[in-house]
This record gives C-alpha cells, structure tokens and sequence, in this order.
C-alpha cells in the first residue's frame, strides 16, 4: 500500500490507509475515553450540548439513518465543526469541555491526514492543492447502542462526501468489495480512507464511492470516529476533472448530501476568532 501516493491507491483499490504514528494514536484512545465518559451521562444532560438543527454537538438516536427512516442507525452521535468548540451549546460546561479539548486535539492528527490525501489527489491530476477544506469538515464520534435483533447497526451506504477517515474501537465495518460486503481489514493503528459521492463527482468517476455498513457483533459498546471532509462549502468549486464539458457545483453537492440521512443542510461557516 503506498503512503506517499494514496490517490493511486483509490484509483486502484476503491480506499487506502494512513498508518498513526505513537503521539496520534495517544490522542485517538483520549477522545474515546473522553468520548465514553460523555455519552454514559443522562439524555437530559447530552442534549443541553446539541443543537436545535442537530448540526452542531450531540445527536441522539434517531436522527440518522442510512436508508430509510424506519431503520435508524443505531447509535447517538456527537458532531465537531471546523474545529470549533464554541458551536457546540454550553460549550464551557464540565460536562462537555474535557470530551471538546480531546476533540480538538484529535481534529489536528485528522486534519494532517486528510492534507496527505488531498496532496495526492492534487498531484495525481495537476491541480493545486488549494481545497480549504477546514472549515467545512467535521468530526463524529457514534456511540454504538447494543441491539439483540437488528444484523446491520447501519446499513449499506456511502457517506457524501469528498471522503472520511473512520477508525472504530470495536469489529464491523464492512466495506464493499468486488460486489461482496466484507469485514473492513484496518487495524487500529491507522485511518481507513472511504472516498465519497463527492470525490466521484470531483473526478468524473474516476474514484467511485466506497459503499460500507456495520455489522452487530452484539458489543455492549462501540465508539467509532469519523473525519468527515467536504470541500469549501461557500463558493463554487471546480472538479478535478470535468466530465464532458459539463459544470459540477462539487459545493452543492456536498451542502444538500446529507438529507439523504434525515440531516439538515451542512453549514457554510467562517474561521473561528482567536
């Protein structure tokens, strides 16, 4: 698997992986602690820290879903924008700062690694690598509900975006290979890379979606977390490769992809103040 060209290898293989070093996986395993200790407090408490349009910090179970909005997915979530915690409600509380500072911290190392793929994806078709992709990208943290009956705790989807790098504590995910749903082989020490609708769009096809879906192995709990990257979400951005002749308004897909998952339109944000 090649680290310095991850774009040949979604060209290749459909995803690829970014390895993480010691410091980054230490930041990893504080967010699940921090995520943990957050979503064992009461419903009351967690949704004083959600926002009215669900776009903004904790997300009770469901509000999503992968297919249809009788088949929820099982599980709450908790979404960090941009890298700023003063969008989450009540942001300065006891009750949500610790799991925000780890969040923080985390955004850096998904950040660093989403830079590696969008370099590649950059050189591999001659543009610049200009794509301003942080204040339109987020994290989610799911927090994984134990279910006896349902197989799929999400079903088969993709995500909607230019592409996520996902890592969860628990077994699974099942990404779609040769036609066939197949348990994801990523082990814990690195980022699985699942390109997005919105990457297909930005290369005229050329990397397609990866569809995926998470198994129920009957854990009492599973945290995944998501980097979710999305391109510039307030001004029209040209694709790396035009399909013939015709305008794609990568942006607009990105804004309205998540409606097809119950979730509002993705927010157009500025920087965060110092």
């Amino acid at each position: 698997m090649s680290l310095t060209d991850p774009a040949r290898d979604l060209l290749d293989r459909g995803h690829t992986a970014i390895p993480l070093t010691t410091e980054d996986a230490a930041a990893l395993a504080e967010l699940r602690t921090q995520a943990a200790r957050f979503f064992t407090q009461d419903e009351e408490t967690k949704a004083r820290h959600g926002s009215a349009d669900f776009n903004f910090g904790y997300r009770p179970y469901g509000r999503q879903y992968s297919v249809s909005p009788d088949r929820p997915d099982m599980n709450s979530s908790f979404t960090y924008w941009a890298n700023d915690p003063t969008r989450v409600p009540g942001h300065e509380a006891d009750t949500v700062a610790p799991f925000l500072k780890a969040l923080g911290a985390y955004w850096q190392v998904a950040a660093g690694s989403a830079d590696q793929v969008l370099a590649g994806l950059a050189g591999h078709y001659g543009c610049g690598n200009d794509l301003q992709f942080r204040t339109s990208s987020y994290l989610e943290v799911n927090w994984y509900l134990r279910d006896d009956e349902r197989d799929l705790l999400q079903d088969r989807h993709e995500d909607g975006h230019l592409f996520t790098l996902a890592t969860s504590d628990g077994p699974g995910l099942e990404i779609e290979t040769d036609g066939e749903m197949r348990q994801a082989a990523v082990g814990d020490g690195r980022l699985l890379v699942m390109p997005g609708s919105v990457l297909t769009a930005m290369t005229a096809g050329q990397v397609p979606p990866l569809y995926h879906q998470v198994r129920n192995h009957q854990l009492e709990r599973r945290i995944t977390v998501l980097y979710l990257v999305n391109p510039p979400l307030g001004r029209p951005v040209a694709p790396y490769v035009a399909k013939d002749g015709q305008a794609v308004d990568v942006a607009a897909l990105a804004r309205t992809s998540g409606a097809m998952f119950g979730l509002p339109p993705a927010p157009v944000l500025t920087p965060p103040t110092a």
